[in-house]
């Protein structure tokens, strides 16, 4: 059985950012996590992701990318769930 794959693009003073990182962590989960405010081209695509460069307002964060084409935003277990094997 293959685990999905998590791209999680977040910043350090997002609650619900960390919120999820740590449940990811306790549910060995296979992600990479992105520091939105450090990298500038995974900034680049969180933007083109959500489709303006107004991600932290439109409350998006954490952007969730599962196995490279599903989207998920915010922090929902039961959603987090649904991928994790």
């Amino acid at each position: 059985m293959v685990k999905n794959k998590f791209k999680v693009f977040c910043t350090p003073f997002c609650p619900k950012c960390n919120q999820l990182l740590a449940y990811l962590n306790k549910r060995n989960a296979d992600y990479i996590s992105y520091d939105i405010d450090k990298d500038e081209d995974a900034r680049k695509d969180a933007i083109r992701i959500v489709g303006t460069d107004d991600i932290e307002s439109l409350d998006k964060l954490p952007i969730v990318v599962v196995n490279e084409d599903k989207i998920l935003y915010g922090f929902n277990k039961e959603e987090i769930d649904a991928y994790l094997v």
